[in-house]
């Protein structure tokens, strides 16, 4: 791969997964518990996210692909042979 699609791809996880779990920390807005809160805010939305992302797009996706392998599976006897299938008019 190339090397700076590695440098931006590395560049863009940090600034949308783990920056703004790091400015919670270190802001001046901020102390005590507050700051603990809006950590946790800041990381528990980022899971929520992602949790909605996986079941509105990965998850259908993957039981699509799961109903296409199982129409093109191949009937087979005991002995592994597949089994012919004959129409009937």
């Amino acid at each position: 791969m190339n090397l700076s699609f590695l440098l931006v791809l590395f560049i863009s996880f940090f600034t949308i997964n783990i920056l703004p779990w790091v400015l919670a920390l270190i802001s001046k807005k901020a102390s005590g518990n507050n700051k603990v809160i809006w950590f946790l805010m800041s990381f528990l939305l980022s899971w929520l996210g992602f949790i909605v992302y996986y079941y509105l797009v990965i998850k259908p996706e993957w039981k699509a692909e799961l109903e296409r392998k199982k129409s093109k599976r191949i009937l087979r006897n005991e002995n592994g042979m597949p089994i012919k299938m004959y129409e009937q008019s």
